[in-house]
């Protein structure tokens, strides 16, 4: 998905500074190439990059519900400069009202001196998810309706943000290994209008890792889809609701936290430069693929492969015991080699889907992760042989190349350990208060 805004966005906004203060004529108006927004300013370039980004950002929540289908209610912005004498522009205001000819959703935006204040990213996300909840539900004059949960749009946020600048490594390391996480059922009913900049920055990165935790669960698009269509009559309730539409992975708090703390754990391990080979890779899977279960009353073991599914899943310890292996193949994933991703991919979804007793398409799944595991080993091993060959027979000296790489990789490892950030830093206060 593509959050950032286009090129010049800033400068198009800064554009409006320079007009004076007027009403806006409404019969200027663009409209993006899906018609749901229609944008209304008096600069009509500033129009055209709104109705452009407004296009990308629907395509993003699209892709992020599963592909939802066409928009029901249409979006409308306006677009005005603030009053002089203003010194700080009001935030934007957004509604979801009744017309004569239906349901709308109005945007209304004073820019003032500081055209980044205006977080139009945001807002057209509120509006976007807000009509995907509110579609054919009518919202008569003066009730109240409901947006979405805060940390799906915070979340969405964050998954590009994160994707341009980087993955914080250190501060989901420290979350993890210090188990600082809040309790769940606190995160989700958290108010982020509430929280000062820097505990609203650690629970925006807490909001991406659950949320992307979701989406890869099978079918996570468009369960979270369901979540977010459901949100509206949930009495603002997320447990219930993440329980109906993830029951693997959020069938009770305990569970939940379980599995959003092993997510995280991924985001920890993010900046490792060495990482495991293929073969340790598959040396660490290998045992994963055999399962241990209690086969009867007594407390007897039995050892079963993975492709004996159809043996071992009407055992009464199966959906425990195959969702405990499903959390020990997703820790492997933290840590296995680049190559063997998919294979380690893959398998995290076998388990998902065999802990909820799901098993269709199952023998050729196996059997196709199967085949390109032996691929990526065997296409390994004859590049091991070949180099192996080549330093033997052709190689006379060591080259330096990667001298100076390497002493630089030192250096930098030396110093981080050293020297603590101002993430390390604030989670240290937050160390001292838990």
């Amino acid at each position: 998905m593509n959050l950032r805004a286009p090129v010049g966005w800033l400068a198009a906004l800064a554009v409006i500074l320079g007009l004076p203060a007027r009403a806006v004529d409404f019969r200027q108006q663009s409209v993006s190439k899906s018609k749901q927004f229609v944008i209304f300013s008096s600069d009509v370039r500033l129009r055209q990059r709104v109705a452009s980004y407004a296009d990308e950002l629907t395509q993003d929540v699209r892709e992020l519900l599963g592909g939802t289908g066409l928009w029901k209610i249409p979006i409308v912005i306006t677009l005005d400069p603030a009053e002089i004498s203003d010194p700080v522009a009001p935030p934007a205001v957004l509604r979801l009202v009744d017309t004569a000819g239906g349901q709308k959703i109005e945007i209304n935006v004073k820019i003032g001196r500081d055209p980044s204040a205006v977080n139009m990213q945001k807002v057209m996300l509120r509006a976007l998810l807000l009509e995907y909840a509110y579609r054919g539900i009518p919202v008569e004059g003066g009730t109240a309706y409901v947006e979405a949960p805060w940390w799906v749009l915070e979340g969405l946020i964050e998954m590009e943000r994160r994707r341009d600048a980087g993955i914080d490594s250190d501060l989901f390391r420290r979350l993890v290994e210090t188990n600082h996480l809040p309790p769940i059922e606190n995160f989700l009913r958290e108010k982020p209008e509430e929280l000062g900049p820097t505990a609203l920055s650690v629970d925006r990165a807490l909001a991406m890792g659950l949320l992307q935790m979701l989406v890869e669960q099978p079918d996570g698009h468009l369960n979270l889809a369901h979540l977010v269509r459901d949100w509206p009559q949930s009495n603002g309730d997320p447990m219930a609701l993440l329980a109906k539409e993830f029951p693997a992975v959020a069938g009770n708090s305990q569970t939940l936290q379980k599995w959003w703390t092993i997510n995280l754990a991924r985001y920890a391990a993010a900046d490792r430069f060495e990482g495991l080979t293929a073969e340790e890779t598959d040396k660490l899977l290998t045992p994963l693929l055999q399962i241990e279960f209690v086969i009867n009353k007594k407390g007897e073991k039995k050892t079963f492969a993975v492709s004996d599914y159809a043996q071992f899943m009407k055992l009464p310890s199966s959906r425990i015991t195959l969702g405990n292996r499903h959390a020990e193949i997703i820790a492997l994933g933290t840590r296995g080699n680049a190559l063997l991703r998919p294979v380690v991919t893959d398998y995290e979804q076998i388990f998902a889907l065999l802990a909820r007793g799901k098993t269709r398409g199952m023998r050729e799944r196996l059997a196709k992760v199967e085949e390109y595991r032996a691929f990526v080993l065997k296409r390994m091993s004859e590049i091991a042989d070949y180099l192996n060959w080549f330093e033997a027979t052709q190689m006379k000296t060591k080259s330096g190349a990667f001298d100076n790489y390497l002493k630089t990789v030192n250096e930098l490892s030396d110093q981080a350990r050293k020297q603590k950030g101002p993430i390390e830093r604030y989670l240290d206060e937050l160390e001292k208060q838990f």
